[in-house]
């Protein structure tokens, strides 16, 4: 013998909303974009130090609650993304290198 069972859910949009922005998820964002940060600054390619030393866990939150870890140095796009110049043979001289997203990666966590 089998039973119907019928299950009526509503959902409080405005309270799902309000969860990223929570102090408790602010609280584990920040030290997760910290650990972030730190894997970042440890795997930098360094030539001058400029750009290992831009990086850094942005400190306030988007209005959503997004949280960035950001790179200001003024070529740090180049440094991440690479660029087209190649030498005299034809090889890439400034190759990628996605320091940022492969410290997302690393830094790993329970997610």
């Amino acid at each position: 013998m089998s039973s119907e069972v019928h299950v009526t859910v509503e959902l409080d949009a405005e309270a799902i909303a309000r969860i990223p922005l929570s102090q408790q998820v602010q609280d584990d964002f920040s030290l997760r974009m910290d650990r972030v940060a730190a894997v970042a600054i440890s795997t930098a390619p360094v030539d001058t130090g400029e750009y290992r030393d831009s990086i850094h866990a942005v400190e306030e939150p988007d209005p959503d609650g997004t949280r960035h870890v950001d790179a200001d140095a003024d070529h740090a796009y180049f440094v991440e993304h690479g660029t087209r110049q190649t030498d005299r043979n034809g090889r890439a001289i400034h190759r990628p290198h996605y320091t940022l997203s492969h410290a997302l990666d690393a830094a790993g966590g329970d997610h």
